[in-house]
């Protein structure tokens, strides 16, 4: 526990100011930093002894996310997809083994390497939805973990995640729509109905997401996705409950602002 709280108060103070510095360059930069050391978890756990497949996962998770960063990439989408398709088929092992390090590495590269790198997106309509929105996935994810600790006794979904229960998910939803309410009132300028809708998606979302990544690690027999974070275990296992609200985050605002 003190680990944690350790590793927590070293980090937060230091994403809180490249958040605020309000460079895109910066944040884009220190995304991509993030989104290669996750994808290099990930395949790591995926592909533990087939090197050529975890670099080609790699490379392909971060061409993805530069079609978000960079305008005139976009297009290529289709052509990295198509490209792993073709490397994954035509090459190594049975039949068998192509098709399933295809779907392990495609799924790997479209949730780390594309859908997390859309806080980028988000970030450029302004940096105060990022940190609205980490606020209130900390705020969910505490809340849940200590409640949890405290007073959980009933399991949620204990195939996936044996620690998970349901008086810390019932905790965790309503502090996550307290947070989400009352920061977004002097974050956001949306109104009482959407913040309260923005908030709830957020919180269910975040909770699912840690949810996929304990599916995630269940798959590959594995408790953590590494050691980076000292308390915490691996990067993906601090970004899994981020993932799904930042995607929901760039498009929902992307909506009302259109």
């Amino acid at each position: 526990m003190r680990t944690r709280v350790l590793t927590a108060l070293a980090g937060i103070p230091l994403l809180i100011g490249i958040i605020v510095l309000d460079s895109v360059w910066l944040f884009a930069s220190f995304i991509e930093i993030l989104t290669l050391v996750a994808l290099h978890e990930y395949f790591r756990m995926a592909f533990p002894d087939h090197g050529w497949v975890r670099l080609t996962g790699i490379v392909a998770g971060m061409l993805l996310s530069l079609t978000l960063l960079v305008p005139w990439l976009s297009g290529l989408f289709p052509v990295i997809v198509a490209g792993l398709f073709m490397v994954f088929i035509f090459t190594g092992g049975t039949v068998e083994e192509r098709f399933r390090h295809l779907g392990v590495a495609l799924a790997g590269a479209l949730y780390l390497g594309y859908l997390f790198p859309h806080f980028t997106v988000l970030y450029r309509g302004g940096h105060e939805s990022v940190l609205w929105v980490l606020i209130v996935v900390f705020s969910t994810d505490s809340a849940g973990y200590f409640a949890g600790v405290a007073l959980g006794r009933r399991k949620l979904y204990p195939a996936v995640s044996p620690g998970k229960t349901v008086e810390g998910t019932v905790a965790a939803t309503a502090a996550g729509l307290a947070v989400g309410w009352f920061s977004g009132w002097w974050l956001l300028t949306l109104s009482p109905v959407h913040l309260l809708l923005f908030s709830l998606g957020i919180v269910v979302l975040a909770q699912l997401g840690d949810l996929f990544e304990s599916l995630i690690k269940r798959g590959f027999s594995t408790k953590d996705s590494g050691s980076i974070l000292p308390g915490h275990g691996g990067l993906m296992d601090r970004l899994d409950s981020l993932i799904f609200p930042g995607v929901l985050s760039t498009y929902f605002l992307g909506l009302l602002s259109s």
